[in-house]
Order: C-alpha cells, then structure tokens, then sequence
C-alpha cells in the first residue's frame, strides 16, 4: 500500500476540525436518537430501561475515552460498530410506523463511520509528520 501524500498544515488542520466535529455531531445524536426511540416507542411494562438502553449505549461508549482523547486507531474502531447502528436503522426503517427515526438513526451511523474513518486517516497522518510545513509561503 502507498503511503499518504503529505498535506499542507493548513489544509490538514482544516480536515482534522471538520471531520472531528461531524464525528462529535454524529457521535451524541446517534446516542441522542436511540434514547428517543425508546422513549417515543415505549416498551413493554415489563421491560428495563436500563437494561435496554445499556445494551444499546454500551458499544458506542466504550469508544468515548478514544473520542476524548483524539486516538485514531479508537477512531478506526468506532467505523466498524457504527456499521452495526447502521443496519439496525435500516431494520427499523422498514417497520411500519418508524421509518423516520430508522433513517434518522441509518444516516447518524453511516455519517460516524465517514467521519470517523477520515479523522482516524487524517489525525494519524499529522503524528506520522505526513504534513508539509507551509509557515515558509
């Protein structure tokens, strides 16, 4: 595999804040959106909501200390359980009556792993040093 092309400071640091925020943006509104669909959908009375949410929660918070801490290989594992949020907003998409919170859900999931994956690419290009000082321009 080739190794990445160099970017100019400026523009790499441009990348890094826009696909950092899309990935925070993404991050807490698919958190937001699956506390919502539990709360517009109400479940059985014999069901915990704490149970329920922890299942759902779980997964995407284990990758919140790699989020904080700006870590790209945290970032590149985080591409891979959004896909799973992914499909189940597709599955709820196809229920009758929650299509809307199924594709809201889909595209949060599909925006975290596009984000993600660019932040992990471009954050672990700016500690390699793939970057081209533009200060002497």
């Amino acid at each position: 595999m080739k190794p990445a092309t160099p970017l100019p400071r400026k523009e790499l640091n441009l990348k890094l804040a826009l696909s950092r925020w899309l990935t925070l943006i993404s991050y807490f509104g698919l958190l937001a959106i699956l506390l919502a669909g539990l709360i517009i959908f109400p479940l059985p009375e014999e069901s915990r909501l704490g149970v329920i949410l922890a299942v759902l929660w779980l997964p995407l918070l284990a990758f919140l200390p790699a989020i904080l801490m700006r870590n790209p290989r945290g970032h590149a594992w985080l591409c891979f359980v959004s896909l799973v949020y992914f499909m189940q907003g597709i599955t709820t998409f196809i229920v009758p009556g929650k299509a809307g919170i199924g594709a809201l859900q889909a595209l949060l999931a599909i925006t975290l792993f596009t984000a993600a994956m660019m932040y992990g690419r471009w954050r672990g290009m700016e500690l390699r040093g793939a970057v081209i000082d533009d200060t002497a321009t």
